[in-house]
């Protein structure tokens, strides 16, 4: 099951691909210890148990440990004895009780990857596309006055406004500017505080509302891990392709206002900025090419009297400053001012701009995004106290009604889509999987009827998985599905243990049903014992609460509840279905 792993390409390969290959090698590691090492350490360790030992501690245990086994034994040979005498009793209200609990399905909630409490907390907003970078800072001071205020929980916390240099955020895919601002905190770890992080982004959310000024803005208490593989987008994204900007920028107002509409859905926000007041200068070719003035150093000059000229550098205990030189704020500040800027001609003579060039007030778009070549907008919403697949369905719902334009076309991205990708991905390495086991054991046991009897026990596994996920209230994100495919190696492992033992005591000559209560008796130690180790080993996934642990927590809890009821069924179902499948052949011999 865990070869085809690394095949997978998307999320799911950057983050198991190298554990497929690990797990694969370390299996085979094993079985060719067990076939080699083992026997030889049994034949020169193990020794006939002696209850005369010294030790009567162990002694006493062993005993009782033996004692409560072969009760066990007992008891269970009874129950298939029955079993094997009304199997229609057995089979069919089972067979029910599957079909039943694929109704909880529509209760469980999906995710791509579930929200781990590390502390982190991170508010980015924007203001208006003309606002000056003291606007901004006045309004991250005021944010970062929140974390004294009104949360005790943090540990430490930062601001800042502006770019960064050489446009490093915007690198990352965040935006930057004088509008635009961030101020994050680091909270104390769990054990010291009885919020979570998403609790105290909520109170942050409705805080940061109160702030005038601030158009967009966003909370997120995600990992940075998250936020790195999901490219820093929301949790859902509508994308409106279209060359028509007003077209685009009407449907965006009408998907957000559904997006408020919908209930868990927070921090929503259209990826396309309002235009922005601009100044056009229109270089007028033949007047400048008389006076010798040439576009370039036209531009040349507009650059550096207003974003400024790298001129020297200040060095200050070990650290270098860049000077900029630009023009003063008053002598930059209007339209007339531009066109009494000098430009140097060929011949060395100043020539005003606005002798050469025609200066207009205009509004323009700020960016124009696009995918594949067409124009886009994205509305995005992250999600709060509700699971990301019931927020998608909600708006996709509401959105199923909408009249779209001639030229636009919606479609799905963010997060949400790429959990599609990656739960397609998947769900065709569970299909590869048990296509690779049925090979396996068809060249196995040299019968095609006989995987088939072993596969029956891996549907009702589903049961233990669709209960434990209902009970706990997780959702169907990455790590369950990982667990369920673990789950497919385990279920059929046992299942084999059984068959496998049935098939032997029927070639020494036992009739059938003394065969299945023989393997069944004979077989139920080591099949107790590979599910409670394994169950032994996940439970402190599922119950642990350190840094990190609601990453491995859905992982833990359905493997756990997958097993207790696959290994039920294993014990009960099987030799139900294996009589019933042999019958046959066991009358023609008889």
């Amino acid at each position: 099951m865990f070869l085809p792993l690394i095949f997978v390409t998307g999320l799911a390969g950057i983050m198991f691909g190298q554990l497929g290959s690990i797990i694969s090698i370390t299996l085979l590691g094993s079985l060719f210890i067990a076939l080699s090492l083992t026997p030889m350490l049994c034949s020169r360790w193990i020794k006939p148990f002696n209850h005369n030992q010294k030790n009567r501690t162990v002694s006493k245990f062993f005993l009782w440990g033996e004692k409560v086994f072969k009760t066990i034994e007992n008891k269970y040979e009874r129950i298939l004895s029955f079993d094997l005498s009304n199997r229609k009793k057995i089979l069919f209200p089972l067979i029910f009780i599957f079909l039943a609990s694929l109704i909880l399905i529509k209760f469980i909630g999906t995710g791509l990857m579930p929200d781990t409490d590390t502390g982190d907390i991170d508010v980015r907003f924007s203001l208006s596309e003309n606002a000056r970078l003291k606007e901004s800072e006045k309004a991250v001071l005021k944010v970062a006055e929140f974390y004294k205020k009104f949360v005790p929980e943090t540990d430490n916390y930062y601001a800042f406004v502006g770019e960064s240099k050489k446009g490093i955020g915007a690198a990352m895919g965040m935006d930057e500017g004088p509008n635009i601002g961030e101020s994050g905190a680091k909270l104390v770890s769990k054990d010291k505080r009885k919020r979570s992080t998403s609790e105290i982004a909520d109170l942050l959310r409705r805080k940061t509302k109160e702030i005038p000024g601030i158009e967009k803005f966003s909370v997120i208490a995600t990992t940075p891990m998250k936020q790195v593989l999901m490219g820093g987008g929301k949790q859902i994204e509508i994308e409106i392709i279209g060359h028509d900007l007003n077209k685009t920028n009407a449907l965006a107002e009408k998907v957000k206002g559904i997006m408020e509409e919908t209930k868990g859905a927070v921090d929503i926000r259209v990826s396309r900025k309002k235009p922005r007041f601009e100044v056009w200068i229109k270089v007028d070719r033949q007047k400048a090419a008389q006076l010798g003035v040439n576009v370039a150093t036209v531009a040349q000059v507009l650059r550096s009297n207003y974003y400024g000229t790298e001129a020297s550098k200040f060095r200050d205990a070990g650290d270098d400053f860049d000077i900029f030189i630009q023009l003063k704020e008053k002598e930059r500040s209007t339209m007339d001012n531009i066109g009494n800027i000098t430009v140097p001609s060929i011949s060395g003579k100043l020539v005003k701009l606005k002798n050469i060039a025609k200066i207009e007030d205009a509004q323009g778009p700020v960016e124009i995004e696009r995918k594949n070549r067409e124009r886009i907008v994205k509305v995005g919403c992250d999600t709060y106290k509700r699971p990301l697949g019931d927020v998608k369905k909600d708006v996709e719902e509401k959105m199923s009604k909408l009249v779209l334009p001639n030229g636009i076309t919606l479609d799905f991205g963010g997060e949400v889509e790429e959990q599609r990708k990656t739960f397609g991905d998947l769900f065709l390495l569970l299909i590869v999987g048990v296509v690779l086991i049925y090979m396996i054991m068809v060249s196995q046991f040299e019968s095609l009827k006989t995987p088939f009897i072993i596969f029956f026990s891996i549907p009702f596994a589903f049961i233990g998985v669709a209960w434990a996920l209902f009970i706990t209230g997780t959702t169907l994100n990455l790590m369950s599905f990982m667990a369920l495919i673990m789950l497919m190696g385990v279920v059929v492992n046992n299942a084999i243990v059984l068959v496998d033992y049935t098939n032997i005591l029927r070639a020494r000559g036992l009739s059938l049903p003394e065969a299945v209560k023989q393997a069944g008796k004979h077989r139920l130690r080591p099949v107790l014992m590979t599910t409670f180790t394994t169950i032994f080993g996940m439970l402190p996934l599922a119950v642990s609460h350190g840094w990190g642990a609601e990453m491995w927590q859905p992982f833990g809890i359905t493997a756990i509840g997958g097993l207790l009821v696959a290994t039920f069924v294993t014990l009960v179902l099987v030799p139900v279905v294996y009589t019933i499948a042999f019958r046959k052949e066991e009358a023609v011999k008889t």
